[in-house]
C-alpha cells in the first residue's frame, strides 16, 4: 500500500524535534514520508537576528545557517517517526558541504532532505536546498539519537582520550584579545563567536578561544533539559578562527569573506556552558582571494569540532574572474 506522504506546520515540527527559537530555522514540513524523505521551507526576514552582526551593506544568510536549516530539514526524516518524535538528536558528521549562491532577507530556501541509512540511533543521509528552483546549499550528513545510540558518548571519549597535541608550531604568544579581533573580522555582537586568541602568526596560523557560559542567548532553547552548544555555532567558531589566518594580515583586515566548501567536519564531542573551545587553524594555501585549510578544536585537551575549508575574500576572487566581452 502507497504511503500518503504527511506535513508539519511549527507546532507539529516543535512535537518532533526539541530545537525552539531563536535556533529553530524551518518554518515549514510540506511533505514527509517517514524514515524516507521531508520536504519543506524556510522564509527569510530581515528581521532575523543573525543579519545584524556581520557589518556590510549586503545582508547575506550566514552559510552555517544554511547547515543547520539543512540539519533540521533533515531530522524530520526520521523524528517525524511516532516512536521518535521528541528525542533528541545531535549532529555528528557533514561531508561536501557546499555553497552555491547567496541568500538575502526576503528569499526562500527550498529543502530536500533523504535518508538513506538509519539503524541503532545512527540516521545518514543527503540534503538539498534551491532558491527560486537554483541549487543554493547542499551536504552529507550522519546525525544520531544519544538514546538509541547508547555507547555514542562513550566511543567519543575512548577516540579522544589521550592528550592531543597540535601540530602547530609554536609562535607568537601574545595578547590579541577581542579588539584585536574587532580589527580583523567585520563581525560583531551576536555573530562574533571569538574571544581572543592565544598565538597568532598571520598568514599562517591562529590558536583562538571562545569562552561558554549559560548566558548565550541559545542555551535555553537548545536545550532546557540538557544545554549545549548547537553544531553550527561550533562550526561558525571554527570558521572565524581560520578567517583569522589570513584577514589578520593587514591588506586584508576586514575584508569581506564567503565560505565555499567544508569537508570531513566532525562533532567529536558535546560541548557545554562552562566549556573553552581551543582553536587551531592552518592556513594550508591562499591565493587570488581563495583560502583553503583545516581547524582543528579541543576542550580540556579533548578533541572537539574538526574540519577543512574552502573560503574567499570575495571582492579579491572577483578580481581575478574571466571577463565577458562587450
Amino acid at each position: 500500500m502507497e504511503i500518503q506522504p504527511i506535513s508539519f506546520d511549527i507546532p507539529g515540527i516543535m512535537a518532533c524535534q526539541q530545537n525552539r527559537y531563536p535556533m529553530l530555522f524551518i518554518d515549514r514540513v510540506t511533505e514527509c514520508v517517514p524514515l524516507k524523505y521531508a520536504k519543506g521551507f524556510k522564509l527569510f526576514t530581515y528581521n532575523e537576528w543573525y543579519f545584524h552582526g556581520y557589518e556590510t551593506a549586503s545582508p547575506k544568510v550566514w552559510n552555517v545557517v544554511q547547515i543547520e536549516a539543512m540539519s533540521q530539514m533533515f531530522l524530520m526524516t526520521f523524528l517525524s517517526e511516532e516512536k521518535f518524535r521528541g528525542l533528541v538528536a545531535m549532529s555528528n558528521r557533514f561531508d561536501k558541504v557546499q555553497f552555491f549562491r547567496k541568500i538575502i532577507p526576503g528569499e526562500r530556501l527550498d529543502l530536500e532532505a533523504t535518508l538513506e541509512s538509519f539503524g541503532r540511533g545512527v540516521a545518514r543521509g543527503k540534503v538539498k536546498g534551491e532558491v527560486n528552483g537554483v541549487l543554493t546549499c547542499s551536504m552529507e550528513c550522519t546525525i544520531v539519537i544519544p538514546e538509541f545510540f547508547a555507547d555514542f558518548k562513550q566511543s567519543l571519549a575512548n577516540n579522544t582520550a589521550s592528550k592531543v597535541v597540535s601540530n602547530i608550531t609554536a609562535g607568537n604568544v601574545i595578547n590579541f584579545g577581542i579588539e584585536n579581533v574587532k580589527e580583523c573580522l567585520l563581525n560583531k555582537y551576536p555573530w562574533l563567536l571569538l574571544d581572543g586568541a592565544t598565538e597568532i602568526q598571520p598568514g599562517k596560523f591562529v590558536k583562538a578561544i571562545k569562552n561558554f557560559t549559560y548566558n548565550e542567548h541559545y542555551f535555553p532553547a537548545h536545550f532546557p533539559g540538557s544545554p549545549s552548544v548547537p553544531g553550527f555555532i561550533q562550526i561558525e567558531c571554527c570558521m572565524q578562527s581560520f578567517l583569522l589566518t589570513f584577514l589578520s594580515l593587514d591588506q586584508y583586515k576586514r575584508r569581506e569573506t564567503a565560505d565555499r566548501l567544508l569537508n570531513n567536519v566532525h562533532l567529536r564531542r558535546k560541548i557545554v556552558p562552562g566549556d573553552t573551545l581551543e582553536m587551531h587553524a592552518s592556513l594550508d594555501s591562499f591565493s587570488r582571494g581563495i583560502a583553503r585549510g583545516r581547524v582543528e578544536s579541543y576542550v580540556n585537551g579533548e578533541q572537539a569540532i574538526s574540519l577543512e575549508v574552502t573560503a574567499v575574500v570575495v571582492d579579491e576572487l572577483e578580481k581575478f574572474r574571466p571577463k565577458l566581452k562587450g
